[in-house]
């Protein structure tokens, strides 16, 4: 049966603090923890790509006391000739980064220009010339001694078919090879920046768990939309079971986790933070981790409207503050249309305020 419920005290509260000015958190030099833990606050994706959206975001921020951003880069457009780099748009961003003093987590998208590019795996993942991967690599390195966190890839595992996942066993292999350029050109040109291996998604930890537990994860806490069942809901994590079997994701991370060098291991939590904890748990514990995307509702399944979003954001943090993790990035700060979570915003694209982002201001602790 489909969960129906309106808690109306945090109804209430979210409404009073949509109405409410924004909250002054802190003094110019601070940072935001979440809560009374040490994990500190980032956002995902921001709006970062010109000038009008990182004054938007350089402002927010501020007001937030948040001092880090998870923002991508793109090899296709910064060399799209094989002599030719352009990093204008790049260079506005990095600078501007540190003009602001934002700490920048840098994901590498697993694409490739053109010249670069091999025939694709047998999965669709996008392959390329290592040889040149190492170059832009340290293009890019040199360029930005100020990248705090770099990763290459984004959510590898999935099986997605726009070719950014690495499923069959030779793509695995070849993203296992890119990564560990990065961490190799990164200890040669910028030890101080800290390899990222992800993000992985709740694929491989949903299954996970499903099959040690022999049971469904807990969905209880989910306002599911009007034609979502708890039913339909099981049979799509049945869904992902096969899947999951038949492209040996398991072997395939088991593979990663042995081969790949990182500092670091990253994870992306959505939905149903009751779960997050036994997800959590079947990972490796001998790295950090960091979530560098956590969030909902689900645009798919689950009730977007506003205030069950705001009223969802203390149960996402709930979460986040009882996990081993070092740093936390919500996705994310403007809602888009192009992000598979597209009403997880803080800000509707029209810029203007939901009530989930006084409810995510309120949960920060400013930190000296």
């Amino acid at each position: 049966m489909r969960k129906i419920c309106i808690r109306l005290a945090s109804l209430t509260i979210a409404l009073f603090l949509s109405s409410c000015g924004d909250p002054k958190l802190v003094l110019d030099g601070t940072y935001s923890v979440y809560g009374a833990t040490e994990i500190k606050a980032g956002m995902s994706f921001p709006p970062f790509a010109n000038s009008f959206q990182i004054n938007f975001t350089a402002r927010e921020l501020k007001a937030l006391a948040i001092d880090r951003i998870r923002i991508a880069v793109d090899w296709r457009n910064r060399q799209p000739e094989q002599e030719t780099f352009y990093w204008d748009p790049m260079d506005e961003r990095m600078t501007a980064a540190q003009e602001n003093n934002i700490s920048v987590f840098l994901t590498i998208a697993s694409v490739c220009p053109d010249w670069a590019c091999l025939a694709p795996g047998s999965d669709n993942a996008n392959l390329f010339d290592e040889d040149a991967f190492r170059i832009f690599v340290e293009t890019l390195l040199t360029r930005y001694p100020n990248i705090d966190k770099i990763q290459f890839g984004n959510e590898w595992e999935t099986g997605l078919e726009d070719g950014t996942a690495y499923t069959d066993n030779s793509s695995i292999e070849k993203f296992v090879s890119y990564t560990n350029i990065l961490y190799d050109v990164v200890q040669s040109l910028s030890p101080g920046t800290q390899v990222v291996l992800g993000g992985l998604t709740r694929t491989f930890p949903i299954v996970a768990y499903f099959v040690d537990n022999e049971t469904y994860p807990d969905f209880s806490g989910i306002d599911l939309a009007f034609f979502m069942t708890e039913d339909l809901l099981k049979a799509r994590i049945d869904k992902i079971k096969t899947a999951y079997d038949e492209k040996k994701i398991k072997q395939n991370i088991a593979y990663v986790f042995e081969n790949a060098r990182y500092d670091m291991l990253d994870i992306h939590l959505y939905d149903d933070p009751e779960n997050w904890s036994a997800y959590l748990s079947v990972l490796p514990q001998d790295k950090p981790i960091v979530v560098s995307e956590f969030g909902g509702p689900n645009s798919e399944f689950e009730n977007t409207s506003p205030y069950y979003h705001a009223e969802r954001m203390d149960d996402y943090i709930d979460a986040i503050e009882d996990l081993p993790v070092i740093e936390a990035y919500y996705f994310k700060l403007v809602e888009s249309d192009e992000s598979y979570h597209q009403d997880s915003g803080l800000f509707y694209s029209s810029l203007i305020m939901k009530p989930a982002r006084n409810v995510f201001a309120q949960r920060l602790t400013p930190m000296e």
